[in-house]
């Protein structure tokens, strides 16, 4: 008898796992293309192949789907607990990932920072994923500021390949992207690099 209830409620499981998938990865893919004040419960519903009720039922709110569909804080424990040495080529690394919009929640952030709440969430993710954690390594003078100049570097490393598809950067070479990008880390943050 459990083998059978519990073969009963593993399908239904995957399937709600997968349902709930589907919904994150419409709802940020619309976020990127429109932005937040611009998408509903029902848009994100629809391109997900399901009815508008499962939104709420698994997200609740469209704040909280939001929420869910643009959280930057993959790998930031990876980021924060690298060496010095390795810092500047996992972060360049993690931005190099991103190639298709789908997998690029920050930018579904960005294209809806008009929305003050988004803008103060950008920037608490951002502080507390990247510059407070970097700052605190950098011993020159200005540290919160060289650690938001390698955030700015990163993010519009990332926007100009991902959002604005702009030329070289969108076809160079990812070696060649990091290598520029490590010189200009080195001398920012003064921090030692890989050899």
């Amino acid at each position: 008898m459990d083998d059978a209830q519990h073969t009963k409620v593993s399908p239904r499981r995957r399937d709600a796992a997968a349902t709930r998938i589907r919904l994150l990865d419409a709802a940020r893919e619309l976020f990127l293309a429109n932005g937040y004040n611009a998408i509903g419960l029902r848009e994100v519903a629809a391109r997900a192949g399901v009815d508008v009720t499962l939104v709420r039922r698994y997200f609740g709110s469209k704040q909280r789907l939001f929420t869910e569909a643009t959280d930057v804080s993959e790998n930031v424990e990876e980021i924060r607990s690298a060496a010095d040495d390795a810092l500047g080529r996992k972060m360049i690394a993690r931005v190099l990932g991103v190639r298709r919009d789908v997998d690029a929640p920050l930018f579904a952030l960005l294209r809806s920072s008009g929305d003050p709440s988004v803008v103060a969430r950008l920037n608490a993710q951002l502080d507390e994923g990247l510059t407070r954690n970097l700052a605190q390594r950098i011993a020159a003078d200005n540290s919160r500021i060289r650690a938001d100049m390698v955030a700015a570097l990163l993010l519009g490393i990332g926007v100009q390949r991902v959002l604005l598809k702009k030329k070289p950067m969108s076809s160079a070479r990812d070696e060649d992207i990091a290598a520029v990008f490590l010189e200009a880390f080195e001398a920012i943050t003064k921090l030692p690099q890989e050899g």
